[in-house]
C-alpha cells in the first residue's frame, strides 16, 4: 500500500511539472518574420476597467523630459465592473534604422479587452511596446468594433482596430 501511494505521489508530481513547463513555453513563444502574431494571455482581472486617462493620452503620462515611466503601466487595470484580459504578442519585425535600410528587432505587442458579464468585449487597445517615436499615442488603437464576444482564438482583425491619434507621420 505504501509503495503504490508512493508511485501515484511521484506520477501526480510529474504531471504537475510537465503541464507547468508546456504552458510556460507557449508564453514565450515567437511568431517569425511575415507570419501572423500570436496573442498569449498574460493576466486577467475582474471588477475592473481601462485607466483612460493613461490611455487617451499616453504622451501626456510618459511625461517627455521627465523621469520615465514604463509605459505598460498605462495598460494595467484599475478598479470597474468589468472583466480585463491582457494579452501579449512577442514576434519579429521589420524596423526603420536611420536610413540604412531595415532590421529584423523582436517586437511585444500588447493588447488588452474588457468585457460585460456575458463576454461580450466593452473595448479594446493594442500598442507595440516598442515604440520610440513621439508622439507615442500615434501607435495606441482602440476597438470600433461593436456586439463582438470574446472567445479562444478571435480573429484581430474583427476588433476593427483603429488609431486614436490621426496625425499623420
Amino acid at each position: 500500500m505504501k509503495r503504490y501511494s508512493s508511485l501515484l505521489l511521484i506520477l501526480l508530481l510529474f504531471v504537475l511539472i510537465s503541464c507547468r513547463s508546456q504552458s510556460m513555453l507557449m508564453v514565450y513563444e515567437f511568431t517569425q518574420l511575415n507570419e501572423p502574431k500570436r496573442y498569449i494571455l498574460k493576466k486577467q482581472a475582474t471588477h475592473a476597467d481601462f485607466d483612460y486617462s493613461k490611455l487617451e493620452d499616453i504622451d501626456g503620462y510618459l511625461g517627455l523630459f521627465k523621469k520615465p515611466k514604463k509605459i505598460i503601466a498605462a495598460f494595467e487595470p484599475v478598479k470597474g465592473k468589468y472583466n480585463y484580459y491582457q494579452f501579449m504578442a512577442t514576434y519579429k519585425g521589420s524596423s526603420y534604422n536611420d536610413g540604412k535600410g531595415s532590421v529584423i528587432k523582436d517586437f511585444n505587442d500588447i493588447l488588452i479587452i474588457k468585457t460585460n458579464d456575458e463576454n461580450q468585449i466593452v473595448d479594446a487597445y493594442q500598442y507595440t511596446l516598442e515604440w520610440a517615436e513621439p508622439p507615442f499615442q500615434y501607435d495606441v488603437f482602440k476597438s470600433s468594433a461593436k456586439n463582438i464576444k470574446l472567445t479562444d482564438n478571435l480573429d484581430i482583425e474583427k476588433l476593427q482596430l483603429k488609431r486614436t491619434n490621426t496625425e499623420s507621420k
